[in-house]
């Protein structure tokens, strides 16, 4: 079948920075819900705009300095229990507060969602983190068999706390609540289209690798991270990839930027597509990320959207740099039609546990029949 690059609405509603997982038969998604940690469940991915099951797993009490801004939750499977990575901030403080979070869950051998037996608890602050560095959006990645913390942050040192640059940081972890060394700088804004005005902006850093064996036809081999830039609250959000080279990943000559981004609006809907996370299904690889319907909604409404990744032998691709066309998933349950892409969009698919370095990314991911 030929590739499809089609964009798929999956969410009614604002769903921003959307992390996916596939586990236990189902769909999970999480994403940026401000006050609390949500985690949504459902069968296919075109359940999520009709009837999801949705979980609050954690609201912070009042008045503490991880009550507000809870933003990018995502849910990782590490060392055989769920685990919840989040940024949050002080109310009485607000943005410039800004610090990374876990919360550690259930078992995996249990759904994330299993509360009537297992509670999700307040593991604290990433420990290892710097105590005065701004950071958000972090996720775990494995690489050469280490657990490693890549997030954005301000600079260091940033004694005048300006939020115009954003940069991506990468530390290793001895566990998934500790970091340790120092922080590494991959990634600065540099290119033109990593700019909105006087803001450059690196951040929503996510693990992507080709199917190994590669499963396109290609003989490529790519891992590396994709990661947003430009402005969220702007129609020129876009997502670029940081290409890991091998070595040293506490190196930074061993991470290569892309010249041009991997995905942007294409002068209709959606606008501002980013902060992406990408699961493997069926053999093919997943991007799910947010864009809006509107060219001026800024932050609202950022549904959560799905395209296919290919893998080319300059690494992966997606529409050519710019959104294909948006279709929407109730269109295609009112239509009766399951395949979407060559993918299984609706019910009867079935999972499979992947272990190494995107079992451990992912936590478990699907597999469509």
């Amino acid at each position: 079948m030929a590739h499809n690059n089609s964009v798929l609405t999956i969410t009614n509603t604002s769903t921003a920075d959307p992390y996916m997982i596939y586990a236990h038969g189902k769909f999970y998604l999480t994403f940026t819900s401000g006050d609390r940690v949500e985690i949504w469940s459902a069968d296919s991915l075109t359940d999520f705009g009709q009837s999801p099951e949705k979980y609050t797993v954690w609201r912070p009490p009042p008045n503490t300095s991880h009550t507000a801004d809870l933003w990018a939750p995502e849910l990782h499977a590490l060392d055989f229990r769920w685990y919840i990575y989040y940024a949050a901030a002080d109310p009485a403080y607000g943005n410039p507060s800004h610090r990374m979070y876990v919360l550690g869950g259930p078992p995996t051998f249990t759904p994330p969602t299993d509360t009537a037996v297992w509670s999700w608890q307040f593991l604290g602050r990433i420990a290892g983190l710097p105590e005065d560095q701004w950071a958000i959006d972090g996720t775990v990645v494995t690489l050469n068999g280490q657990l490693y913390f890549i997030y954005s942050g301000w600079p260091v040192p940033n004694p005048t706390g300006s939020d115009l640059v954003q940069e991506l940081f990468i530390m290793a972890m001895a566990s998934p609540t500790r970091a340790v060394g120092t922080p590494v700088r991959i990634s600065t804004p540099e290119r033109a289209w990593e700019f909105s005005g006087d803001h450059g902006i690196n951040e929503g850093p996510q693990f992507l690798a080709s199917p190994s064996p590669p499963l396109d036809g290609s003989n490529s081999s790519w891992v590396g991270i994709v990661y947003s830039c430009a402005g969220s609250w702007t129609k020129e959000y876009k997502m670029a990839t940081l290409q890991f080279l091998g070595g040293d990943p506490l190196d930074p000559f061993s991470w290569r930027k892309s010249e041009r981004p991997l995905l942007q609006a294409a002068g209709k809907p959606p606008w501002g597509p980013g902060h992406g996370s990408f699961l493997e299904v069926g053999g093919k690889v997943l991007a799910v990320f947010h864009g809006t319907d509107g060219e001026e909604d800024g932050w609202l409404g950022r549904k959560a959207r799905v395209m296919r990744v290919r893998f080319e032998e300059r690494g992966p691709v997606m529409g050519g740099e710019f959104c294909g066309p948006l279709v929407d998933a109730g269109v295609i349950v009112g239509g009766n039609i399951t395949e979407w892409g060559g993918v299984t969009v609706g019910h009867g698919c079935r999972g499979h546990h992947r272990h190494g370095l995107r079992g451990l990314l992912h936590g478990v991911v699907g597999k469509f029949k």
